[in-house]
């Protein structure tokens, strides 16, 4: 028997296995060929010893239609149209606004631009506690300042900088 001859004797078989996995229609003929192509594997290279022939083209048959669901399913297009319009892509949330990016940026440009109304202690105090991650102890030990002054001389820094940056 050739191999289109038992592809047919097993169309039943492939259609139904089809029905079970592949709920899109557009990809019938594609599982169609991945359940033939499993019979001609079958043919080519069983062996007697296997067992019963039916049952390993069965079980053939089966897993390859399901291989290729899972695989359809992990390559959905975020392009694909959804029944109610639109597609995948507009679904997802989008986390940036666009607005509140600019007006931050805009913000942080202006922070560093008043950083430079304070004077040298101050700036040196905001530096190294905002943007080299230093404890306001270390400061005090690196500065041999009491720590109490180190606190109130960010304050005021901080202070000062709220209203500059509410003037403008």
């Amino acid at each position: 028997m050739d191999e289109y001859m038992v592809i047919k004797k097993y169309e039943p078989l492939i259609k139904r296995a089809i029905r079970m996995y592949i709920h899109d229609k557009n990809y019938y003929e594609d599982a169609y060929q991945e359940a033939a192509l499993s019979i001609i594997k079958v043919l080519r290279g069983y062996d007697e010893k296997k067992g019963d022939f039916n049952a390993y083209i069965k079980c053939a048959v089966i897993y390859s239609v399901k291989a290729f669901s899972k695989k359809i399913r992990e390559n959905i297009s975020l392009d694909e149209e959804l029944e109610d319009g639109g597609c995948l892509y507009d679904l997802i949330p989008d986390d940036i606004c666009l607005e509140e990016e600019y007006v931050k940026e805009e913000d942080i440009k202006k922070l560093y631009r008043e950083l430079n109304c304070l004077n040298k202690k101050q700036r040196e105090i905001i530096e190294e506690y905002y943007f080299n991650g230093k404890s306001m102890a270390e400061i005090a030990r690196k500065k041999r300042c009491h720590y109490n002054s180190i606190v109130r001389l960010k304050e005021r820094a901080v202070e000062k900088l709220r209203k500059n940056m509410l003037k403008k």
